[in-house]
């Protein structure tokens, strides 16, 4: 018989790097998709604070969630975009996704005009 002691310990040993990029690109992976719904919500109450011309309220929003915003306008809609920078922890993920990776999220809202 041949022997075999060690060979689950270098098994073990070729399997583990792999194993942990995978947990912690998962983990990465889920932390985006989780900012990206935050993003969407926080998106609904910048829009309620917009329409209501509450611009003071809308910084103060932005800045305790640390999240930026652009604005582009047209005659009748304007399109607000928030975005925030997420780190990624994954050595070769944070390669491929250029940490910081920034999560951005956009929504239109028509120009009321009042009469």
């Amino acid at each position: 018989m041949k022997k075999t002691s060690g060979q689950a310990l270098v098994e073990f040993v070729l399997i583990l790097p792999i194993f942990l990029l995978l947990v912690f690109a998962s983990i990465d992976f889920g932390t985006i998709i989780y900012e990206k719904y935050r993003l969407q919500n926080d998106l609904d109450v910048v829009k309620d604070l917009y329409e209501t011309n509450r611009e003071q309220e809308i910084q103060h929003y932005l800045n305790e969630k640390k999240l930026s915003i652009s604005y582009n306008f047209t005659e009748t809609y304007t399109t607000i975009v928030l975005t925030k920078k997420i780190d990624i922890m994954t050595p070769g993920l944070s390669q491929i996704l250029k940490s910081p990776y920034l999560v951005k999220e956009s929504l239109t809202v028509f120009n009321a005009t009042e009469s």
